[in-house]
């Protein structure tokens, strides 16, 4: 692959998240979508929230491709008293990643990965726990999980840096689809170009995106966090029960 070209995947992957997802519920198994049987066994299984890009096949992909039992369950669902919002920080990857806030009278539609125990762990490994994000569980009133399914508390990863606020408030993902939404909504090509022309230290809004990726420029992006660390509202929730990080 020449560099053009990977210049141009890796802008694509930025500007693409959360990335497109099927809107029934579905089957990730080794990188293939299958249908989801309605009578799928979800037992021995952690329900666990997916407000971004752990939704989409493609994502599922990258973290669990390699797995030779890949089958992941993923189901969709409604949370009551929350919206998705960007987080204060970038991703490795470009994209400015989601969190959930609190947003009284809001639904906010989400997916909900079903993970084995070893799945689990490796969902804690890519999400960077303990550095980037906290893991822990919600009350059972919090999402609807739907009919039949196990009454279990949903896990969720949450940022530890905090939502983004700009202009007062957070800002939700336009690509989510919430009833009753309160936050302004941006989609994630809108609100990179928001922070370039903001943060940006390159007259090119690409090549200072370019400039971000990967783990030789982790500095930068720590740079960036801290700039945006200045206004960012902390997830308080009674709901929300820590586990880790």
């Amino acid at each position: 692959m020449t560099t053009e070209n990977s210049s141009e995947q890796s802008l694509k992957r930025a500007y693409g998240y959360p990335y497109p997802a099927p809107g029934h519920d579905y089957l990730f198994r080794v990188g293939r979508v299958e249908m989801l049987p309605e009578n799928a066994d979800l037992g021995n299984r952690q329900p666990v929230i997916a407000v971004g890009s752990n939704r989409a096949p493609e994502q599922l992909e990258r973290k669990f491709g390699a797995e030779s039992d890949g089958a992941i369950p993923v189901t969709w669902a409604w949370m009551h008293g929350y919206d998705v919002v960007y987080c204060a920080h970038l991703a490795g990857y470009g994209s400015v990643p989601a969190t959930l806030h609190g947003s009284p009278g809001t639904e906010v539609r989400v997916a909900v990965t079903w993970l084995t125990e070893a799945q689990l762990e490796r969902m804690h490994e890519t999400e960077s726990v303990g550095a980037s994000y906290v893991y822990g569980t919600f009350d059972l009133d919090a999402i609807d999980l739907g009919a039949g399914r196990p009454a279990l508390r949903a896990g969720c990863y949450i940022t530890k840096r905090g939502a983004l606020v700009l202009d007062g408030e957070p800002v939700a993902l336009a690509e989510i689809e919430a009833r009753n939404r309160r936050f302004k909504s941006l989609p994630q090509a809108a609100k990179l170009a928001l922070l370039h022309g903001r943060f940006g230290d390159h007259p090119e809004e690409a090549a200072w995106i370019l400039s971000l990726l990967g783990d030789v420029n982790a500095p930068r992006r720590a740079h960036l966090a801290e700039r945006l660390s200045e206004t960012t509202a902390a997830f308080d929730d009674p709901r929300f029960r820590l586990i880790l990080g």
